[in-house]
């Protein structure tokens, strides 16, 4: 370079043009620079990025699905949105586990002894970890996504006062399924995120800080190594794409025997997309319905011309038929249609109303999910008792083989913190009544048995098990049980208050379809007994 070019300045101009240039390329905003605006946006873009669907892209989506991942999370997330059936049919499912959890122990080396030193400190390494870990709330989150995105990619901050999942992206432009190990699936994380604006990466994890920092400093790109242990997934990397060890994130999937995610219920959406069609067909109905029209013949004066084709023989001008046919109409108001008024053969014709053309389309769509509409929505058939109660536990069935999942997640991150003992999670139940009377009612009769399984106890009334012995602790502590008032024994009572016979009232849900209906009739009440 000369000695004269050292001096030469770009002008005025053309520093704005540069700035403006940044301006536009950086959304408008100049890198660095946050607003509650943006930062709010790209909130919303973590989970919800909803793209309408036709019939044609739906259907192109549908015949290649591993390479329309992000056309059919976005066509899912519209249609939860546009259609209330699939809404409730999500909601019905994603909040019924109750994650109701009991463990056991074993001993890394030797027989277990539960009164040791050793097991006393790692079982409070797991009290610490339950306490600080809102499971009840973090997975039922992670449920809901796996059925709206069928993949759910988090990181875990075990960095905070209260352990939580920070959720990524769910677009696989950001995340992507890149391995599977013994505890589930892998993936890995595109670092471009953090290039956007209102994205501030201060509000990640010091892990992908520091991959964030190691890309554009002087590592830069590395050789990637697919196939490197699940720990040690932080230092394979390629390109903006940083592979996430299985200590710093987790995947779960709804389905995890394939990687393509396929939201669960993507067989709807072919129902789905008409239902605004459907919806428009039946107003239509419905206002045809409301309408009447009174039609008739005009009479002629003279019925013999007829014949000879003479004109404006009617016995009534037009000029007075229509000022007669307005006075008709400002009388009857619009709901009802005049064709010719006065008239012979005189007739109104109505329109037969198809009311149940939308609700039977529902349905139909619904029922082609396999859940009992009856479970959802309320209809003036009455539901069989039986089938839906077996229809409920097939729905149960189906939801709590996500449990597996969930129970790894736990065994891995907690057996990293115990020394000499390995415990072992299982989550149970779910959130329907009778299901959680069903489960204490088992429990009760295995204590009555001498088999007392405090652990089943507590997950039948939802209340984790180190969350249950304190409260037993503290009753007893406090001399609770001294507090209260004895109870007179059955036998003791007097007759009034005693059973007047008859067999033992069954739960609700193990009635039969003629005690249901025995009992809501009140029939008993006429023959003595009591509803």
């Amino acid at each position: 370079m000369e000695d004269k070019d050292k001096d030469v300045l770009i002008s005025e101009q053309e520093v704005g043009y540069v700035l403006d240039f940044a301006q536009s390329l950086l959304g408008g905003s100049m890198y660095g620079a946050f607003t509650p605006q943006m930062v709010n946006s790209r909130f919303k873009d973590v989970t919800l990025n909803p793209m309408q669907a036709t019939e044609t892209t739906l259907t192109n989506a549908l015949n290649s699905p591993k390479s329309s991942e992000e056309q059919l999370q976005a066509f899912s997330q519209d249609f939860e949105i546009q259609s209330q059936v699939y809404k409730k049919l999500l909601a019905y499912l994603g909040t019924m586990l109750s994650f109701d959890m009991t463990y056991s122990a074993t001993a890394r080396e030797g027989k277990t002894d539960y009164s040791s030193a050793s097991y006393r400190k790692d079982l409070d390494a797991v009290k610490r970890f339950i306490d600080k870990f809102d499971y009840k709330q973090e997975f039922p989150m992670v449920v809901q996504e796996l059925l709206r995105n069928e993949a759910y990619f988090g990181l875990n901050r075990f960095d905070m006062e209260q352990y939580v999942l920070q959720e990524l992206p769910a677009s696989p432009v950001y995340t992507m399924i890149t391995g599977r190990w013994d505890y589930g699936l892998m993936y890995s994380f595109n670092l471009y995120w953090f290039i956007q604006q209102g994205v501030h990466i201060d509000m990640y994890p010091d892990f992908l800080k520091e991959k964030y920092s190691e890309l554009w400093g002087k590592g830069g790109v590395k050789d990637y190594n697919p196939a490197i242990a699940p720990t040690s997934r932080g230092s394979s990397s390629w390109v903006y794409w940083q592979d996430i060890p299985v200590d710093k994130g987790w995947c779960f999937k709804m389905n995890p025997v394939i990687a393509t995610r396929v939201p669960y219920y993507s067989g709807l959406f072919l129902d789905l997309i008409q239902q605004p069609q459907m919806r428009a067909l039946q107003k239509n109905i419905n206002m045809a319905a409301a309408a009447r029209i009174v039609i008739g013949e005009i009479p002629l004066l003279n019925k013999s011309s007829q014949a000879g084709g003479t004109r404006d023989q009617f016995s009534i001008s037009a000029k007075n038929l229509g000022e007669f046919l307005a006075l008709v109409k400002s009388a009857i108001g619009d709901t009802v249609r005049t064709a010719a008024v006065p008239l012979t053969n005189v007739q109104g014709i109505e329109f037969p109303a198809e009311n149940e053309l939308y609700e039977k389309y529902l349905k139909t769509a619904l029922a082609t999910s396999g859940v009992n509409t009856n479970l959802i929505f309320t209809s003036d058939v009455r539901p069989n008792a039986i089938e839906s109660q077996l229809s409920l536990n097939v729905d149960e069935s189906q939801m709590v083989s996500l449990y597996p999942q969930f129970e790894k997640f736990m065994n891995y991150h907690i057996n990293r913190l115990t020394k000499n003992h390995k415990f072992n999670f299982r989550f149970e139940g779910t959130n329907f009544f009778n299901n959680r009377q069903q489960r204490f009612d088992k429990a009760m009769q295995l204590a009555s048995n001498g088999i007392v399984l405090p652990q089943k106890i507590a997950a039948s009334v939802g209340m984790d098990p180190f969350e249950f012995q304190r409260q037993l602790e503290e009753a007893q502590d406090n001399k609770w049980v001294s507090k209260l008032t004895p109870l007179v024994a059955g036998y003791q009572q007097p007759g009034s208050q005693q059973d007047t016979g008859g067999r033992p009232q069954k739960k609700d849900g193990e009635l039969s379809d003629g005690g249901e209906e025995t009992r809501s009739n009140g029939s008993n009440i006429g023959r003595g007994g009591t509803v």
